[in-house]
């Protein structure tokens, strides 16, 4: 029985016009190897299962075909050399993997073999696998060598992680960088190797695959290698989630509602489900990071500030949760207390939302010529007039949401709980909590260029602090006896205010 070759071995990029998705790199090299001007050193670097081994190998082929038309980049993938080095069997092509070789003891070695004449072609070219992980003493016994190799080498550092590389390092390479696929590109090769292989997948399952894949070609055909076993008949969508462990979406959707609204029971029973589908907890976090992001997203695009600040609140401990549950020894129920804990949290929030004090602000009054017929009528009406009662409007104030978009994420902060109200040339904030108050008015400086900007250069900005006892009357600028249009109909009337009242509209 013949030895079965995954996927992604059988269909790596044999030439360039196989590298999918890494253009500019890929134009750059060819043009080098037309031109005749291959570096000594390059550092292709990118996330993982972009390419960057495939387009090194690639690189090695060209040099040493001895096949290639002088004006083509493109080895031929008949010569000997290119057959040994498709097989992985060339004595020209070294490939060091940094991960387990990163010592300065491999990298000595290194330096007494490069001086060796190559076995076949013109070049001997070594591929540095992650080479990130080379030691500080590796990388400075490196940096002679891969600053004036012999003629006949070149190297290709390749990584995952370029900010590992010291600087030293990079300044000696070309560097690449290799970037993620997009689906549309994943599924057009997943597409490609599914009809080679004669395997029939339903498009939403190929989406399916893409989108888990997260822009990794490698780890695209791994999982499309994974379902072929299925191929019976047509992959279908719920066959791949169910083997995948991948949730469905209407689930999560439904979940993330339920924490949302600060419900945690829900929450948990909702989790429970997913749990009990198969869906693997990792897929679950990722699901419902990509459905909040979404909705944030949604929030902003709608200039929903309140509704944003809560989503972006569960996107953050959503990411923290999902770092964390790698490592976790019960990864189920820390996802249990974390989605637990970020309901109680949001409903909380609501119940002390909805308890605040009220934030109210007198309408501007009319003249006494407008009011007067009205209040004759209801003196007539009442035959007296032992009480006058003043309704109290809260007035939303247009423009406040734009200044604090124009403001620094630390100084916003500061005023994202204000209630603001104008009153003539006076901007008002009320703050419910005295260190918001306190840290506001040391923010002034940042926030007055934008509030003029907004009401004129001769705004003044006061800030008050609200009463911390619901039940007590909100903050008044003026006593209500003082409001002209009271004065006119007391002294019309010979009346007195004897209780003042406040009516929510």
């Amino acid at each position: 029985m013949p030895e079965y070759q995954s996927l992604y071995r059988k269909y790596r990029s044999q030439t360039f016009g196989d590298l999918v998705g890494q253009d500019a790199a890929s134009r750059a090299l060819q043009g080098a190897i037309t031109s005749g001007r291959v570096s000594h050193a390059y550092l292709f670097s990118g996330s993982r299962g972009t390419g960057k081994t495939s387009a090194a190998r690639l690189l090695a082929k060209a040099l040493n075909c001895t096949g290639r038309p002088r004006d083509s980049a493109e080895p031929c993938n008949k010569c000997q050399s290119c057959l040994e080095m498709t097989a992985g069997a060339a004595l020209d092509l070294i490939e060091i993997d940094a991960a387990s070789n990163r010592g300065i003891d491999e990298i000595r070695d290194l330096r007494e073999k490069v001086n060796l004449s190559p076995a076949l072609g013109p070049y001997k070219v070594y591929i540095i696998d992650e080479a990130h992980m080379l030691t500080e003493p590796a990388f400075n016994a490196l940096l002679k060598t891969l600053e004036e190799p012999p003629a006949h080498v070149v190297f290709v550092l390749c990584t995952t992680d370029a900010q590992k590389i010291p600087l030293t390092v990079i300044g000696r390479c070309q560097q690449f960088v290799f970037r993620r696929h997009t689906e549309e590109q994943i599924i057009g090769r997943l597409t490609h190797i599914a009809k080679t292989e004669k395997v029939q997948v339903d498009p939403d399952a190929m989406s399916l695959i893409a989108r888990t894949a997260q822009g990794s070609m490698r780890d695209a055909v791994g999982l499309l290698d994974q379902l072929v076993p299925l191929a019976s008949g047509p992959i279908r969508l719920e066959g791949a989630r169910s083997l995948l462990g991948i949730a469905d979406p209407r689930l999560l959707d439904s979940l993330l509602d339920h924490v949302l609204g600060g419900e945690a029971a829900e929450a948990l029973t909702e989790l429970n489900r997913v749990y009990a589908a198969g869906a693997e907890l990792r897929q679950v976090v990722r699901g419902l990071m990509e459905t909040c992001r979404d909705r944030l997203v949604a929030a902003l695009t709608k200039r929903d500030q309140a509704t944003a600040r809560r989503l972006s609140a569960v996107l953050d401990s959503l990411l923290h949760l999902d770092g964390e549950v790698r490592r976790h020894a019960e990864p189920r129920f820390l996802v249990e207390a974390t989605l637990a804990r970020l309901a109680v949290e949001l409903s909380t929030d609501e119940v002390r939302e909805a308890a605040a004090p009220a934030v109210v602000r007198a309408a501007p009054p009319a003249s006494p010529e407008e009011k007067i017929p009205a209040a004759v009528a209801a003196v007539e009406a009442v035959e007296a007039v032992e009480a006058v009662e003043v309704k109290v409007a809260s007035a939303p104030v247009a423009g406040w949401s734009e200044v604090l978009e124009k403001l620094n994420r630390t100084v916003r902060a500061a005023y994202l709980d204000a209630k603001p109200e104008v009153e003539g040339s006076t901007l008002i904030l009320w703050f419910q909590y005295s260190f918001h108050h306190k840290k506001a008015q040391e923010q002034s400086a940042q926030l007055m260029p934008h509030v003029k900007a907004w009401l004129g250069d001769g705004v003044k900005i006061d800030y008050r602090l609200q009463q911390a006892d619901a039940s007590k009357a909100a903050p008044r600028t003026t006593s209500p006896e003082d409001d002209p249009f009271v004065r006119e109909v007391v002294r019309r009337f010979e009346g007195r205010v004897t209780r003042v009242k406040e009516v929510s509209e």
